[in-house]
């Protein structure tokens, strides 16, 4: 968790909805909690969803307990032939199934669950309602998480948002002052003469409207400036 600057209420959020049903799943079973199957990350590009979730996995990783992890872009999971996209989609929730506790993490899931329109291919519809009766048949216990991340919430299909599916949805803002000012701490900790804390509070004073991705462009534009000098 050290690799990221602000956003402490979605660490927080991502530490109790998977990390606790993954690591403790007995403890839901006893109390009769049903424990989230599935997390959408949604918020605007760049502001780290992908990188909280590689950091989440850093962190199981250093429990005793081992937890695998199996990571899909949107894009990937769509094969040229009929049926092949629905197999491989099996296949990983089956994998997933056997080797748990387990996360799968769709990267832009909003290329492979777009809504299904009357105008939409006819495979394409197939590999969202595959999609939707493999998280349907989770295990209740928690013992297989589902991220989803994506930066266009409303173009995803409806199903996938209800309760029992994606239960929980966590926004992405774009960081504060004081977590600007964090981000560009992160990114500038190992330079040799690394800049004052007046300076990077000045930029991040100055640098209203960016996201983390555009703080950390702005950090290796100013190394380039300096070796270029």
């Amino acid at each position: 968790w050290e690799s990221i600057g602000g956003l402490r209420n979605v660490v927080q959020c991502l530490k109790e909805m998977v990390t606790l049903p993954l690591l403790y799943p007995d403890i839901f079973h006893k109390v009769g909690i049903v424990p989230p199957r599935g997390v959408l990350l949604h918020g605007y590009p760049g502001t780290g969803k992908t990188l909280v979730v590689r950091a989440l996995l850093g962190a199981c990783a250093r429990g005793q307990q081992k937890i695998s992890y199996f990571s899909r872009k949107g894009a990937d999971c769509l094969g040229k032939y009929v049926g092949d996209s629905e197999r491989q989609l099996r296949l990983l929730f089956q994998l997933a199934e056997q080797s748990q506790p387990s996360i799968i993490f769709f990267d832009e899931i909003d290329g492979l669950a777009p809504k299904r329109t009357r105008n939409q291919d006819q495979t394409h519809s197939s590999v969202v309602s595959t999609l939707l009766a493999l998280m349907d048949g989770l295990s209740p216990r928690g013992s297989v998480v589902v991220i989803g991340a994506t930066n266009r919430p409303d173009s995803l299909d409806p199903a996938l948002r209800r309760a029992g599916r994606f239960d929980r949805e966590i926004f992405f803002p774009l960081p504060s002052v004081a977590d600007r000012e964090a981000i560009l701490r992160v990114h500038t900790k190992t330079w040799k003469h690394g800049p004052s804390r007046e300076v990077l509070s000045l930029m991040a004073r100055s640098t209203v409207g960016f996201a983390g991705a555009d703080l950390q462009a702005l950090c290796a534009q100013a190394a380039m400036v300096a070796l270029k000098r």
